[in-house]
């Protein structure tokens, strides 16, 4: 059995949906504590709240759903 990244990336749904929020989540904590750490940069509330928005954002976009309004 040999498995390509392909293989293990899910195609669609949930689970797709939440690998993505996730990656989201650790790279955008990952670079605001570099920033911190080597900058002094502290980020304020508004910051997370946008990273809380595109995790949403990423949650609630359905590209296959075409709906004429």
């Amino acid at each position: 059995m040999n498995f390509s990244k392909k293989d293990l990336w899910p195609k669609k749904g949930k689970l797709k949906k939440g690998l993505i929020v996730m990656t989201i989540v650790i790279i955008s904590a990952l670079l605001l504590t570099l920033l911190e750490e080597k900058t002094n940069f502290k980020h304020t509330k508004k910051l997370t709240f946008a990273i809380a928005l595109a995790c949403i954002g990423v949650w609630i976009y359905q590209p296959n759903k075409k709906e004429i309004l």
